[in-house]
């Protein structure tokens, strides 16, 4: 069945019987008289448009969730533990209350009344602290994810204005010695810790590793031990707790550092004493030959900071100890980006304030025995 309107033929389709046709052929030529004709094709793609539009802005949080964390699995950049912690973040404190809403529904005040609410509950771990950590973690995550699905156009969000959130607050208390202990500090830390474990906190220190790093060094990675110019640690994996596995360090973090004289007698005998045979053995093991858990070694520093006095001093600090150290002896910034495992100077450059403490002492020292001819700087005339 076709009509003429305006000098154009339409089709109007196929109809089961005589009548239906002629209803619609009367109905077209009533729609053109009236200057309300719409081609059938026309209004059947707008239909189709709709019924697109409709079921993509039925997408609602919680299904994005979904995407965009299997997006970020596929992704060889990602760190495995990222992906864990985000996901763990969105069953946690998001999708519960906001899982449901549909992205285009989602408001800016809705995100504000939320990440307010978060902020609101007390830290479990560490109670009578002011801020609980969870709040600016959720920012971190939800931010990232409605960032991706603007980008993506997911459930037909075009743009989202996120709240202004505060900057992440310390949640530990604060150490009033700061955060680099001395050599003394170190060892008496050292001394206070179970036998089997000692050698983590001057590994930890004097070759600036990450928990995760300490906890993923097997026997294969400490080479050369009775060499002290050629002693070697290599960084290669890491203990990941969060995905509970050895995964490779942290972005760009494989690397072989000096092990410092000093250390290989006691490092020797705790390999003799306490670390199972075989080249994958792992460095600290437990009694039974396994890999001793993060839980375990923080309980075990705990007490050990207690004991040497810095109650407030993080397993992290043993870290900045050593970093903040080694610029002392007059390390360039791209030593300490090599010993450290960072990838951002800005983070390496915390450390080189030793350095320049280090160059303003000898300066000091240079000016003392500096001596210039009388009137050097006199004014010419």
């Amino acid at each position: 069945m076709r009509v003429d309107v305006e000098g154009r033929t339409h089709s109007l389709g196929m109809f089961q019987t005589l009548t239906d046709a002629k209803a619609a052929l009367h109905i077209a030529k009533a729609d053109a008289a009236r200057g309300t004709f719409v081609p059938p094709a026309q209004r059947r793609a707008a239909q189709q448009s709709q019924a697109v539009r409709v079921q993509t802005e039925a997408l609602t949080l919680g299904e994005w969730a979904q995407t965009w964390l299997a997006a970020l699995e596929a992704d060889p950049r990602r760190s495995p533990a990222t992906v864990v912690s985000y996901r763990s973040v969105l069953k946690n404190h998001v999708l519960p209350e906001l899982g449901e809403v549909r992205l285009v529904d989602l408001t800016t005040e809705q995100v504000t009344e939320h990440l307010a609410a978060l902020a609101r509950r007390p830290s479990r771990r560490h109670p009578g602290a002011r801020v609980n950590g969870v709040a600016p973690n959720t920012v971190i995550v939800l931010r990232s994810r409605l960032n991706a699905a603007v980008k993506a156009r997911a459930g037909g969000l075009e743009r989202f204005d996120f709240p202004a959130a505060a900057k992440h607050r310390r949640v530990r208390p604060e150490d009033d010695d700061g955060d680099v202990a001395s050599p003394e500090q170190v060892r008496a830390m050292t001394e206070a810790m179970p036998p089997h474990l000692q050698i983590a906190i001057p590994l930890a220190a004097w070759c600036a590793l990450r928990i995760g790093e300490l906890l993923g060094l097997q026997r294969r990675d400490l080479e050369h031990l009775d060499n002290p110019q050629r002693a070697v640690l290599h960084v290669r994996r890491q203990w990941n707790v969060k995905a509970n596995a050895l995964t490779p360090p942290k972005a760009d973090s494989v690397r072989s550092v000096a092990l410092p004289a000093a250390l290989l007698p006691a490092l020797r005998e705790h390999l003799d004493t306490y670390t199972p045979a075989g080249h994958t053995a792992p460095v600290l093991a437990g009694s039974r030959g396994a890999r001793v858990s993060q839980t375990a070694l923080d309980k075990a520093w705990r007490a050990a900071r207690e004991a040497a006095g810095r109650p407030g001093f993080r397993f992290h600090n043993l870290r900045h100890t050593g970093l903040s150290k080694y610029a002392e002896q007059g390390a360039t910034l791209a030593e300490l980006l090599h010993r450290g495992g960072h990838t951002d100077v800005t983070v390496a450059l915390r450390y080189q304030h030793a350095t320049a403490e280090r160059d303003r002492a000898l300066t000091d020292r240079l000016s003392r025995d500096i001596s210039l001819p009388a009137g050097v700087a006199s004014p010419r005339k």
